[in-house]
């Protein structure tokens, strides 16, 4: 199916909540709510994990907006003039993990002012959890 039929058939406003604990290794747990409209079944649903780690260097906060995929449909968002698919605030970066560093990342998405940045992994990975290292960003 292609990304223009995905997303005419499925509007999705989603939103994430982050809620952080300190666990025994000083590491960051991720708790994400997501809340989106499915056109299809005419429902909002609403889902809850701990599902994530947060950086060592990430401000510690919570946020909430759509969110936006790369446009170029590279969703590594490695290139320096990457695009969104929604850059109105308050709105969350969701990239996918490769090619480039955390922090090259971060910083991409931080110059179209995203308000939250959510990098996950791949399809073809095992979706291990790692804290991210994103020094010097």
């Amino acid at each position: 199916m292609s990304q223009e039929n995905k997303s005419s058939r499925f509007r999705l406003l989603v939103i994430f909540t982050f809620l952080f604990k300190i666990t025994a290794s000083f590491s960051m747990n991720a708790y994400v709510t997501v809340t989106y409209y499915n056109e299809t079944s005419n429902h909002t649903i609403t889902e809850t994990c701990e599902c994530g780690v947060y950086g060592l260097a990430s401000p510690v906060a919570n946020a909430m907006g759509v969110v936006a995929i790369p446009k170029n449909n590279n969703y590594q968002a490695c290139n320096y003039n990457t695009e969104f698919t929604n850059t109105k605030k308050p709105w969350i970066a969701l990239i996918e993990r490769g090619n480039c560093t955390f922090a090259e990342k971060i910083q991409i998405a931080g110059r179209r002012n995203a308000d939250a940045v959510v990098i996950y992994n791949g399809p073809e990975t095992d979706n291990q959890m790692l804290q991210m290292a994103n020094f010097g960003k």
